[in-house]
């Protein structure tokens, strides 16, 4: 018999993590789950640790493969997958044992072509909400849609989601960029989507590492990860842009409001030069957005943006807080 659901798990040296996870995908309290692990070339015991699963539980499956990035590992576990939905965990996270059951009860339910939950961030002092969907999954809704419910442009994870299969492939949806890849995807997924359903119960628990290897959310200082960034808000604006034009504005407003500004902080943190490809991105943004966009921003928002576009990177370091961290 077919799997239910199969379970996307791409791993790469996750040794203090990926049993939590896995544990609880197995928890489940929806029968017939497959799990498809795929070791990214893991140089430390993750592999050996899912192996050791696997022959305990024969819903597990292994892909090993050389070292190709996260979407390479997703998409190579969802070209293997069986399921008639479709679901992606991160392996250093968990999954609440009533999260699928529910998001696959609403799609058997609705007929919708995807599903989304609440999501807490998780650390070893506890759990807390994640500010940017607090009022997303504030409510549920049954066959909603992004392009009438615009609050879902900020629903661009792909962890808190169970997706039809047969969705997936008509639309042929894959993963691309080396990092923040889920952007780009899961907009693209939210708007072709006939109709979507929203929980609001906590779905995943997004873990903060405090050991071993940080995740590349807590990189997000580092260059190279601030022009990762930039390139997912250029390249889901693009998507938006193209097959959505209405969420223009939500989406641009979201970004400056936020990403933006947020990777702006880092000039605090490194040179103009050190930055430069991030901040070239964050300009052709920018000047992507509609004037009338910009004018609509917060006065402090839009003065941010129009220093930006004008490549005063000082006084863009006078106008936002440094991270936490600096």
């Amino acid at each position: 018999m077919l799997p239910t659901l199969s379970v996307v798990v791409p791993v790469f040296n996750v040794e203090h993590y990926i049993s939590p996870c896995l544990e609880s995908l197995l928890n489940q309290d929806l029968s017939n789950v497959e799990i498809i692990v795929v070791d990214d070339g893991s140089t430390d015991l993750s592999g050996a640790i899912a192996e050791d699963w696997r022959r305990k539980d024969d819903r597990i499956n292994i892909i090993s493969q050389s070292n190709a990035g996260l979407s390479a590992a997703r998409n190579a576990g969802f070209r293997a997958a069986r399921g008639k939905y479709l679901a992606f965990c991160d392996s250093d996270d968990v999954v609440t044992s009533t999260g699928y059951r529910l998001l696959v009860e609403t799609l058997e339910a609705t007929g919708s072509d995807m599903a989304s939950g609440d999501v807490r961030r998780m650390d070893s002092s506890g759990v807390r909400p994640h500010s940017g969907y607090e009022d997303v999954f504030a409510q549920g809704r049954r066959r909603t849609h992004i392009r009438h419910d615009v609050s879902l442009v900020r629903d661009r994870m792909a962890w808190n989601k169970v997706f039809r299969r047969s969705f997936w492939d008509a639309q042929n949806l894959v993963f691309s960029l080396p990092a923040y890849e889920d952007a780009p995807v899961m907009i693209r997924a939210h708007i072709e989507a006939s109709a979507v359903d929203v929980l609001p119960e906590i779905i995943y628990y997004w873990r903060i590492r405090e050991v071993g290897p940080p995740s590349i959310t807590q990189r997000m200082r580092e260059p190279d990860n601030v022009a990762a960034c930039m390139r997912s808000v250029v390249d889901t604006f693009g998507v938006i842009t193209a097959l959505a034009p209405e969420l223009v504005a939500p989406y641009a407003t979201d970004m400056c409001r936020r990403d933006v500004r947020n990777a702006l902080r880092s000039l605090h943190l490194h040179d103009d030069a050190t930055l430069s490809d991030a901040v070239r991105l964050a300009q052709s943004f920018v000047r992507s957005v509609p004037t009338d966009v910009l004018q609509a921003l917060p006065p402090q928002d839009r003065h941010l943006m129009e220093l930006l576009v004008r490549n005063e990177l000082q006084q863009v370091r006078d106008h936002v807080d440094p991270p936490p961290s600096a």
